[in-house]
């Protein structure tokens, strides 16, 4: 998902010891499921979820978030989906509208999917074929450039197709790599072979959309786009609020996945995470019935919280499979030897610390996690021998490299929040061991990552995280490294926020995309990982580890690796009448 990590605590100790890790491994091993009769989930209630900030988008075709993504599984149904499951579950594919996860022909060039009967809009009207072929075709405006790319780069498309909103739509036949061989029969002609379409089939850029809905105020439905899933945006949204509520045509017997527990789903933005933290340590009010969802538990909290059994037990700990990094903006920072230079001062022990740990995360030398099979092994920057940094090899590179960094001192972005603040400050600190002035900059936390995908921001390193979109390379190293579709200075809609263009990297990624042996392609992705990190286009720090903690109501709860975040389709009550009530 697909997609970065929402990073308000960053998405935490010294290390606490043997007793501390013990603690860990529990939690670890109970907050996957109801572990007595008394935690059974039960149907109904008002669930509260935390978040740093509201969603930016909910229209699936503009969806690129985690975040976002977890919340619009409970509103918009995909064609494949993954288990709401804790473990290795939580990465397979399963059939959700369709009923089957894809039949490939042609050499996996054509996919072909199948509705499955039943599966209905909001107002009760069935989802058909024209739905999805329309919401695929979003995917092409300009208007969808910050959701994610995989439609684009995958459908057979004629390079000058723009989307349904401009010259009537290729005069209403829209582009023939989405076919509807019927009402329910939807057919993909791909540009090339992709094994793993049945992967992208799952995201939102092919989820279905309605025309005739969305046409009568496409910004608006940004916000409360038409329901297909068991949840519908209630209206009266405001900045920090927004209310889901059940669907009345959402049909629990074709939904395999969805327990769709609560009554209602309240989003809550809040986002000084100690404060939040703080509040749930409390257990009063809507805490009690509540779960921080994409913030971490906040690190002076941490030792508290991991020594006291009955707060270990209501946090959700595990790996994520994200990974946080610092984007290097290669449009500005064109030599090499820079960007090895600042990639070797890199001091990603003090940066864990103040995260808050060890329990925050391994140590990261790569962009494909260890927890996916294309990972490989690796250290290009000796980060294994040199946690604190190369001090030495960073200062020989600058005294080749030329005007580094350019105007004489880095620009670093990240996300406005009192713990990002914090996390400034070893950044400083290590730069100035090489002599490198730092001007650490906050932007606005909401629009955050709209606003650095505009390289014209003039930034040289940008706070970031990324959570696989599916289990594999190919949910990896495009989105954030091809540079074949990057917008212009000025102009928004990347994730790609190193504005890295390499033509040998963009052709690897190709070869890869078509590898049809899976084993050979996952290392394909883990050479070009190791190409990618060679040349410096960014900085990886942790393999994320979340720690989210929940009131004494709240059952169910586990981090899923799709989201980095506690499944929200899993989450339940345990005692609904007491949604609200002190703890």
């Amino acid at each position: 998902m697909h997609r970065h990590v929402t990073a308000p605590s960053w998405r935490r100790r010294a290390a606490y010891g043997v007793t501390a890790a013990l603690a860990l491994s529990a939690v670890a091993a109970c907050d996957s499921a109801a572990s007595t009769e008394a935690d059974a989930p039960a149907k109904g209630g008002t669930l509260t979820v935390f978040v740093g900030a509201l969603p930016d988008h909910l229209d699936p075709q503009i969806i690129n978030a985690a975040l976002e993504v977890n919340i619009s599984r409970l509103v918009t149904r995909t064609l494949t989906t993954t288990k709401a499951e804790p473990g290795d579950a939580a990465s397979e594919i399963v059939p959700d509208l369709a009923t089957d996860t894809g039949r490939p022909s042609d050499g996996n060039k054509t996919w072909e999917f199948k509705l499955r009967d039943g599966v209905k809009w909001q107002d009760g009207t069935p989802i058909t074929c024209k739905d999805l072929k329309y919401g695929a075709e979003r995917n092409f405006s300009e208007l969808m450039q910050e959701g994610l790319p995989y439609v684009r780069n995958y459908l057979d498309a004629p390079k000058d197709y723009k989307g349904p909103f401009l010259n009537g739509n290729n005069s209403g036949q829209g582009i023939k790599a989405v076919e509807c061989v019927d009402e329910k029969t939807v057919q993909y002609h791909l540009k090339q072979a992709v094994g793993d379409f049945g992967y992208v089939a799952a995201l939102t850029g092919l989820a279905p959309v309605r025309q005739d809905i969305e046409g009568k105020n496409r910004s608006a439905y940004d916000e409360q786009p038409f329901s297909s899933g068991p949840y519908k945006i209630a209206d009266g949204r405001t900045d920090t609020t927004m209310t889901l509520v059940r669907n009345d045509n959402w049909d629990a017997g074709i939904d395999s996945v969805r327990k769709a527990y609560p009554d209602k789903i309240v989003v809550q933005a809040a986002s000084d995470s100690a404060e939040e933290t703080n509040k749930l340590i409390a257990d009063q009010g809507p805490e009690h019935s509540g779960i921080m969802i994409d913030l971490d538990v906040a690190p002076n909290f941490l030792q508290q919280v991991v020594n006291d059994p009955d707060l270990a037990a209501r946090t959700a700990t595990g790996t994520t499979g994200a990974v946080r990094f610092f984007a290097i903006n290669t449009r500005k920072i064109t030599d090499m030897k820079c960007r090895q230079a600042l990639s070797y001062a890199f001091d990603k022990r003090k940066f864990r610390t103040a995260l808050g740990g060890s329990i925050s995360g391994e140590l990261a030398t790569s962009f494909i996690p260890p927890s996916l099979a294309a990972h490989k092994d690796f250290d290009v920057y000796g980060t294994n021998t040199h946690p604190d940094g190369d001090i030495e090899r960073a200062a020989e590179l600058l005294k080749q490299a030329k005007n580094c960094p350019p105007g004489g001192k880095l620009r670093v972005a990240y996300r406005d929040s009192p713990t990002n603040k914090r996390l400034m400050k070893p950044v400083v600190e290590m730069y100035l061991k090489v002599g490198i002035q730092v001007e650490a900059v906050p932007v606005t936390y909401k629009t955050y990552y709209h606003d650095v995908s505009d390289s014209s921001m003039n930034f040289d390193l940008i706070l970031a995280g990324w959570v696989p979109d599916y289990p594999n390379g190919s949910a990896v190293l495009p989105a954030l490294f091809d540079g074949r579709n990057l917008p212009a200075p000025g102009e928004f809609g990347t994730n790609n926020y190193s504005f890295f263009n390499d033509d040998e990297i963009n052709r690897l990624m190709d070869e890869a995309v078509a590898e049809p042996d899976l084993e050979r392609q996952y290392k394909l992705w883990g050479e070009l990982d190791q190409k990618i990190m060679e040349k410096a286009a960014a900085i990886p720090v942790v393999y994320a580890v979340a720690q989210r903690i929940y009131g004494s109501n709240v059952t169910n709860v586990f981090i899923s690796p799709m989201f980095a975040q506690p499944d929200l389709s899993a989450i339940a009550l345990k005692d609904p009448s007491k949604s609200g009530a002190a703890g």
